[in-house]
């Protein structure tokens, strides 16, 4: 009776272990370190400079960063706005898998000829999904991908949900 029950209880480890993979909880103080160093890439504001180089490559702070990318639309930018919200954190072998969403008011830091206000984007419930690794205590970002919608990255990702 006695093996039959750790066979059992063996045999259920085993079921759970495959039906979550090699997906780990994140602590608190992960979550709250892994937010940090996201936010700091996404919404700097001086360029590529080695602050933001321990965390992120220069070709995907480039595409990462906000005021880069806004930078782009309305010439120089900077973010008025910024907050961040997670949705989830998994831990999957070696990597982590954010999925957050963003809202944003950029304003350009110029008036172009006869307007009386600076130009202005607003980017609000912005899905993106980022994956860091951890080298030496500190997070470093690998990938960087952003959903057209809310709804379209709950469709496609229950991570969002």
């Amino acid at each position: 009776m006695k093996r039959m029950v750790i066979k059992t209880v063996g045999v259920l480890m085993i079921i759970s272990l495959l039906f979550t993979g090699c997906t780990s909880i994140v602590s608190n103080s992960e979550n709250k370190k892994i937010k940090e160093t996201i936010d700091l890439v996404l919404s700097y504001d001086k360029g590529y400079d080695d602050t933001v180089s321990k965390y992120i490559s220069k070709v995907n702070f480039n595409i990462v960063n906000y005021v880069s990318f806004y930078s782009t639309y309305l010439g120089d930018a900077s973010l008025e706005k910024y907050e961040s919200t997670i949705r989830s954190i998994k831990k999957e072998n070696e990597k982590y898998r954010v999925c957050m969403v963003l809202n944003m008011v950029a304003k350009a830091k110029e008036v172009h000829g006869h307007e009386e206000e600076r130009d202005e984007a607003e980017g609000e419930n912005v899905p993106v999904e980022i994956v860091l690794t951890k080298n030496s205590n500190k997070y470093y970002i690998e990938s960087f991908k952003e959903y057209e919608s809310l709804d379209k990255a709950i469709e496609n990702n229950k991570d969002f949900k």
